[in-house]
């Protein structure tokens, strides 16, 4: 059973105007949109105030003195590229490289010749067959962003849009396709403790995207994008593959900002988790900031070399 706008305005207590907002905001769970229609599931629960979640930030990420300067040159030349083909076919190697970073990130073991089998559109009969399809719902999901989006020589089919926990759970799906029923995607639960109230996935992820929606809207993309990824990995909020589905959302935000979607190489791996294990202790992002930037100019000096 669904609501309309107006009916849910009623029933929370709020305008019209701020229902349809929400939901453009993607802070409605559940909700569709048909036409110019919002269709809002009956039981779903009135989203939680920002000006109300604002307490809750768990820390002041920091980036410390950072120069995009040269970085913000490189991409640039993206824009210029012609040769949209020639731009794909590099494109692809990269997100190939892209893919065995993300899953070294996760202590996920696969090998170079494994992942070139597999995109060959062979299984590998030594690789459990969960990872071969993670690895194929991650390489259609980035191979798919700058069709979508746009990127250098390739204009997008849609409009640049923000993250949003709709978004989220969009990328988690298609993430998990083939490994899940078709039951809705639900945030994992938190153990009570008496002693201290620990806030709920949901409230976590409310949070996450106040900050997002309002305190990073000015930022650099590439800290937005940052910060997005070190915090969805601080919630893990589906409990399982958190870090494959942070890794995407980190992939969007950067396509989103005219950069390719990167992680740090695999040889590098380990220095980078240990930069991320800092940003959640202290906050501080300016180690695992500068790693992503080194890595975003060298594959942006390579898609221009290679087009």
């Amino acid at each position: 059973m669904y609501m309309s706008a107006k009916e849910a305005a009623e029933k929370w207590g709020i305008s019209e105007r701020r229902v349809r907002i929400l939901c453009a905001e993607g802070r409605v769970d559940g909700v569709l949109r048909t036409s110019w229609a919002w269709n809002i599931p009956s039981d779903t629960p009135k989203p939680a105030d920002g000006r109300q979640l604002r307490h809750m930030k768990n820390h002041d990420l920091r980036i410390g003195g950072m120069d995009f300067s040269r970085l913000d040159n490189e991409a640039e030349k993206l824009t210029h590229l012609q040769d949209a083909p020639a731009f794909l076919s590099s494109y692809r190697h990269l997100v190939s490289r892209c893919v065995l970073s993300i899953f070294a990130s996760e202590d996920i073991t696969i090998r170079t010749q494994q992942l070139a089998v597999l995109y060959s559109q062979c299984f590998v009969d030594d690789l459990q067959f969960e990872i071969q399809m993670l690895a194929l719902n991650l390489r259609s999901a980035l191979l798919r962003l700058p069709h979508q989006f746009g990127l250098g020589p390739v204009v997008g089919k849609s409009h640049k849009m923000p993250m949003s926990e709709q978004r989220l759970s969009v990328l988690y799906q298609i993430l998990m396709q083939g490994l899940e029923d078709d039951e809705p995607f639900a945030y994992r639960s938190i153990e009570a403790s008496p002693e201290h109230k620990t806030p709920s996935i949901k409230e976590q992820m409310e949070t996450l995207f106040v900050q997002y929606d309002r305190d990073w809207k000015h930022l650099h993309p590439v800290v937005r994008a940052i910060f997005l990824y070190g915090e969805l990995l601080r919630i893990r909020p589906y409990g399982r593959y958190d870090g494959l589905l942070a890794a995407l959302a980190f992939a969007q935000e950067l396509i989103s900002g005219g950069f390719p979607p990167v992680l740090v190489d695999v040889e590098h791996i380990d220095e980078f988790k240990a930069a991320m294990i800092l940003t959640r202790s202290r906050g501080n992002y300016q180690n695992a900031l500068h790693m992503i930037e080194q890595m975003l100019v060298f594959e942006c000096s390579t898609l221009t070399q290679g087009a």
